[in-house]
């Protein structure tokens, strides 16, 4: 189903506090899409306020494919809207608002990152949660026109990948090169089995080069339940034991110089 929720362009940014909102400007994002992307967003300093809103447009409707029984299926996803609840990993002190509270497929809204930061500077992934209402058809080989509501996290399902904020301090660089940067070829590297798993998992990195940098897991708070550094050529495989936490949605990262790498975990 990845691919159905492909469209939601807004996925990570249409959630937040009840009791402030941010000002919605549609001229701001007229294509589906968020702006600013997250390696244009302004960094938090530590100690001194921060301001930001985002803009943000999803589609309604987009045809995909989905693999049902073994069989791929041409469908037509139409999204009627969306629906986040909660962020996880922001750093302390910072907070979100939104408007709407629920986003219509093919509508507009806004998130506002707003507060002061004490946090140790450092990469801060976002994890967003949420449910989705669309309806899905299909022509062939059956009809199918059905109304299909998906909750759970939303950052999978995005086009633009995980979103982040950076903490830095007063006179550093923000989104300096290197373990602040997503890293396509690392992530491609990184996978984990099974997934959705009991809490027994194992985390393989297969790369070519040397990866030297620490491998964490986070919960949906931002809390790390396992941390580890890692320093490797080829194939390496790590075994994780979360079997002792709750169930629920989990981040992997791993983070080194050349760049950063996520995949999400569903402990069922």
């Amino acid at each position: 189903m990845k691919k159905v929720y492909s469209l939601l362009a807004l996925a990570v940014f249409a959630t937040g506090s009840a009791f402030a909102q941010c000002t919605i400007n549609p001229s701001a994002q007229t294509t589906p899409g968020v702006n600013p992307t997250a390696d244009q967003l302004p960094c938090v300093i530590v100690g001194q306020p921060y301001d930001q809103t985002l803009q943000g447009k999803i589609q309604d409707s987009h045809d995909t494919t989905l693999v049902i029984a073994g069989f791929s299926i041409n469908a037509h996803i139409q999204v009627d809207s969306i629906r986040l609840d909660s962020i996880a990993g922001l750093p302390a002190g910072i907070t979100w608002s939104k408007n709407p509270n629920v986003l219509l497929g093919g509508g507009n809204g806004c998130v506002q990152f707003t507060g002061t930061s004490n946090a140790a500077p450092g990469n801060y992934p976002l994890e967003a949660f949420g449910t989705v209402w669309m309806r899905i058809q299909v022509q062939q080989p059956i009809q199918i026109d059905t109304p299909y509501t998906y909750n759970g996290s939303m950052n999978r399902f995005s086009p633009f990948g995980d979103y982040y904020l950076d903490v830095i301090n007063s006179g550093a660089v923000c989104h300096a090169t290197g373990i602040n940067d997503f890293n396509a070829d690392l992530n491609a590297a990184l996978s984990v089995f099974p997934n959705p798993n009991n809490g027994m998992f194992n985390v393989v990195l297969n790369s070519g080069s040397r990866v030297n940098g620490t491998l964490a897991v986070v919960d949906m708070t931002g809390r790390v339940v396992f941390n580890q550094a890692l320093d490797v050529i080829g194939l390496h495989n790590t075994a994780v034991d979360l079997t002792n936490l709750p169930k629920g949605l989990y981040t992997l990262q791993l983070k080194t110089a050349e760049g950063f790498a996520s995949k999400n975990i569903s402990v069922q």
